[in-house]
């Protein structure tokens, strides 16, 4: 019988949430992580276990006892940072050796602090003072210090110091992004990050303090993943796991581009710490989905059979987090605490989905801690006013929250500035004019609910395109958050979601720049005296938020400068913080290509082995040679160079050479679905089908709304044969939903469609084709010969013979009745121009015996031809006509004296209105049901005379020009023929 899992305990669940406990217990283990909880991390880094882990203390003589087998000692000039790792090893298996297995919860909690520390420093402040260079041997930390860290203010500065630099130090001890350190502290700083680097893709290269995230995953990662640590770690304590993938995540942070390994790593610790957590109605599920991501799975949609759909089914969207709220009473069970832990489990793994744009899986797991959390909230409507001279109401969109339970009322510290708007137009905010008593009575929201409702709020625009629809549906949530300050990062993250959704309108784009840059401020250079939130209170949440570093908060401080024009100043902040990309787009703008390309050599100057440099060189230049060589520089590990070079390559129409570019890229980072993509067109243009299918389903798995890739997939699969249009019909079946106004691919779909043989479908896709061009194209909306096959298939009868009697049957009735929508709702309503139209719908009319309608589009047919101007004196006109008249007298002859019933309804006018007895009202009212009486009419009683008179008219037309043709004869001998019947 398998051994049952241990479950978290109650100081792991303290920790993970961030709640106090009040006081310490007594032992090691308790005072770290109540040190931990407080946010008092220094506390924890100089602490005995600490200093055992890190070898604060250790001398000369007891170095040779610590490194062993080859370990290179701290105390020799050759000590590097690739000597770190075996070090830390060595000195962790000395601590687990004198202290037990137990070592292993110390060890967490100091991993942990170092991870809160390198956090702090670099998301949310405020400035921690502690080196993480002193954390090692006195020898490692003289030579590692940070030489600008210093008991005063200014005095310590160089001469030449920036007025930034002077700005940032006026509170001792900031450490701020750009500041000069020494070689030797520069040299450490460059190593970490290159040892930090995934699948190709740098650390930004200004990370402050880096060494204390590298300590973390040595403690946390690295060293605990070795066979004779792992099992031991988990069974002591499991929730090493859960904090591993938030370290792993703050890595992914650093990164430039998301790497697919780091992220399978990150699941992958989340997957393990499920099996810890209580009992859940979500643990079974989660334990089973949570795995690494695998993008060669099936494809919802694609690789399954999918029945066939009549008229309207083809734009349904699925439903998502529907299944959380059958959940509710199964949640409500637990206990509260068992529930807190599961909120928090599944927000942060709908965090990671989201950071990496990843929306479907982002609200499922969201969906889930709401259910977890008892959180309900809804959109709606309510009539206010948004300026101060508006005279009418419209409605409002509101949000409106309830939390399970109402939190307690803590005294929180202190929150951002919240700027007022100050127009002269705008109100501060929606004033409603009678709200109901659900807006007005929400109570408080516990803070994790926010956290809920901010992810939401990221959810709605990863899902849409950025647009002022978009930006309405997303500030409800942003605004609900505001209006009750809880917390120090999630009020910062409400207000840096309103900034952004701000910033495109003309009259809230001043707030929205003043209020990001107060949230660059309050991080890095605060003002004097003010007071500033708690560390544990900064940090308590951030897990659960999608908080930006500080310089990437900087950057888009920058890019907010960028849009407004103020190019300049918006240069200054990204040469400081050493984003090459943006500056060379910035002295383009500036019409100044020539100082862009010389600070970029000046760069390469210092720093000729980076390779990001060089592909931002070769951007500028379009020279291959550069991404070549940034390709060789980095031992062909910099997969940027070669999606640079592949780009390059595509655009020359050089398709091999992309091929090869893209698939080099892409064994090194596949998480870029715009490098998939380019790689499938790639190879359709050389007609690679193996290499675009694969591809293309790539760029479905990431990017499920991508339209485009759908289309090549299903092109790909036609071009693959017969055998697979089931599945290309499948795939456009999905790119419908995606691009239900590209005329282009419903008109795939209905080819494809008739295919497979379901009519139904095909049926849809015209109607809509019709619907999307009938203004612009008129009758050329319909595709006579695909409008023909259909109506030859349908009159041919063999689509349902397979099927039992019954359902064939339904099939057969199903299908007359899309029929006839699309005939008479959709293109006699719109299209009454075309003869061969008219013409293509009477064969369909005479198949069902509906004769009058059959020879009402005879009739309409010739009209189209007889009514031309040009049929007096153009000779192809007057002979199609001819040929019209000539159809239509022979119609007259085969049905005029046909016994047809025909159903006569009552109207509202008190008069009948006559409908072929196929054409049943759609109206089931008992009484007009009694009152219709069917009866039994010749189709056309004089259908000699109206035919006469058809052909009268047309010879009288062609008379004066066409006398003596052969079709102005053939007219005159049916009208002989005619007089003599």
């Amino acid at each position: 019988m398998p051994q049952e899992p241990p479950r978290l305990s109650e100081r792991e669940a303290q920790v993970i949430l961030g709640q106090p406990t009040g006081s310490t217990t007594g032992t090691n283990n308790a005072a770290l992580s109540d040190m931990l909880i407080h946010g008092d991390y220094e506390a924890v880094l100089q602490s005995c276990a600490a200093k055992s882990l890190f070898g604060t203390e250790l001398d000369a003589s007891l170095a040779n006892s610590v490194c062993v087998d080859g370990c290179t000692s701290p105390f020799e000039d050759e000590f590097a940072v690739d000597d770190i790792k075996p070090f830390i090893k060595t000195l962790v298996d000395r601590f687990i050796l004198e202290n037990g297995n137990q070592a292993w919860e110390q060890i967490t909690w100091v991993a942990t602090a170092c991870l809160c520390a390198f956090i702090q420093t670099n998301w949310t402040g405020p400035e921690l003072t502690l080196d993480p260079a002193a954390l090692l041997p006195r020898s490692l930390s003289s030579r590692w210090s940070e030489s600008y860290i210093a008991a005063s203010g200014l005095a310590d500065l160089p001469e030449n110091a920036s007025t930034h630099e002077i700005g940032r130090r006026q509170q001792i001890g900031r450490v701020y992004l750009g500041a000069s350190q020494s070689t030797e502290r520069n040299k450490l700083d460059q190593g970490i990050l290159k040892l930090l680097e995934y699948d190709g893709e740098e650390a930004y290269v200004l990370t402050p303090r880096p060494l204390y995230l590298y300590l973390a995953r040595l403690l946390l990662v690295d060293i605990p993943a070795e066979d004779k640590h792992s099992s031991t770690r988990s069974t002591v304590i499991p929730s090493a796991h859960w904090l591993a993938a938030r370290l792993l995540t703050i890595q992914q942070s650093l990164l430039d581009y998301p790497s697919q390994t780091l992220m399978n790593e990150i699941l992958d610790e989340y997957r393990k710490v499920s099996q810890f957590l209580p009992d859940s109605p979500a643990n079974q599920q989660t334990a089973q989905s949570n795995e690494s991501v695998n993008f060669e799975q099936a494809v919802p949609g694609i690789d399954s059979d999918v029945p066939d759909f009549g008229a309207g089914d083809a734009n349904a969207s699925d439903k998502q987090g529907g299944s959380d709220a059958n959940n509710k009473a199964a949640w409500e069970s637990l206990p509260v605490d068992a529930r807190k832990l599961w909120t928090r489990y599944l927000i942060e793994i709908g965090i990671v989905y989201s950071q990496h744009n990843m929306p479907i899986d982002s609200k499922k797991y969201v969906s889930q801690a709401q259910a977890a959390s008892g959180l309900e909230w809804e959109i709606t409507g309510a009539k206010g006013k948004r300026t101060k001279f508006q005279t009418f109401d419209i409605t409002q969109l509101v949000l409106v929250a309830k939390s399970a339970q109402q939190p307690m009322d803590v005294q929180g510290g202190a929150i951002p500035e919240n700027f007022a708007l100050n127009d002269d137009t705008l109100l501060e905010q929606i004033k409603l004019t009678d709200p109901s008593a659900e807006i007005t009575g929400q109570g408080k929201l516990q803070t994790i609910d926010q956290c809920i409702l901010l992810a939401f709020c990221l959810n709605v625009r990863n899902e849409n395109p950025g647009h002022g629809l978009t930006s309405e549906q997303m500030m409800p949530f942003a605004t609900r958050v505001l209006e009750q300050p809880s917390n120090w990062s999630v009020y910062t993250m409400g207000l840096l979601l309103r900034s952004q959704l701000e910033a495109e309108n003309s009259r809230t784009s001043q707030r929205a720049a003043l209020q990001l840059q107060e949230l660059v401020d309050q991080i890095s250079h605060p003002l004097p005296g003010t007071q500033e939130a708690g560390t544990a209170e900064r940090l308590s949440y951030f897990s659960a938020l999608s908080l930006p570093s500080q310089w990437d908060l900087e950057r888009q401080l920058a890019e907010r400068f960028m849009s407004l024009g103020v190019i300049r100043s918006a240069l200054d902040i990204f040469e400081r913080l050493e984003l090459w990309d943006d500056v060379v787009m910035c002295y383009v703008a500036l019409g100044q290509t020539e100082v862009a390309e010389r600070i970029i050599r000046e760069q390469l100057e210092k720093r000729p082995d980076r390779p990001k440099l060089w592909c931002v060189l070769g951007d500028l230049k379009t020279d291959p040679e550069h991404w070549r060589h940034a390709w060789e520089v980095s031992g062909q590990k910099f997969a940027r160079a070669m999606r640079s070079l592949g780009s390059y390559h595509y655009k020359r129409h050089e398709y091999k050479e992309a091929i090869e570019c893209y698939q080099m890229a892409l064994r090194l980072n596949p998480l870029f679905e715009s490098s998939w993509y380019v790689l499938g067109c790639a190879a359709m243009a050389l007609k690679e089908w193996d290499v675009a299918i694969p591809a293309f389903r790539r760029v479905i798995s990431i990017e499920t709304d991508n339209g485009e890739a759908y289309t090549n997939l299903a092109s790909a699969y036609l071009n693959m044969g017969n055998e697979n249009n089931e599945r290309a019909w499948n795939v456009l079946r999905e790119a419908v939903k995606h691009m239900r106004n590209y005329w282009q691919v419903w008109d795939n779909f209905m080819s494809v469609s008739l295919k497979v043989g379901r009519v139904s479908t095909a049926i849809h896709a015209m109607e809509r084709i019709i619907e999307i061009r009938v203004d612009s194209a008129g009758a050329q909306a319909v595709d006579l010969d695909v409008l023909k096959r259909i109506i030859n298939t349908i009159i041919r009868g063999q689509l349902f013979d397979a099927l039992p009697p019954a359902e064939a049957e339904h099939k057969k009735l199903e299908c007359d009745r899309y029929m006839r929508h699309l005939l008479v709702g959709t293109i006699e309503a719109r299209i009454t121009s075309s003869a061969p139209l008219w013409r293509a719908m009477a064969d369909y009319w005479f198949w069902t015996k509906d004769y009058r309608h059959c020879l009402d589009c005879y009739i309409k047919a010739y009209r189209c031809l007889s009514q031309r101007p040009e049929i007096t004196y153009a000779p192809p006109i007057f002979n199609d006509a001819a040929e019209a008249a000539l159809e239509l007298v022979s119609m007259y002859e085969n049905v005029g004296d046909k016994m047809q019933a025909v159903t006569r309804v009552p109207t509202s006018s008190g008069g009948d209105s006559e409908q072929p007895d196929q054409q049943l009202p759609d109206s089931s009212d008992a009484n007009s049901v009694r009152k219709a009486a069917a009866v039994a009419e010749p189709v056309c009683a004089d259908w000699r005379h109206q035919a006469k008179m058809v052909l009268r008219g047309l010879i009288g037309k062609g008379k004066e020009s066409f006398d003596g043709t052969p079709s102005y004869i053939r007219l005159i001998e049916a009208l002989k023929e005619l007089r003599q019947a």
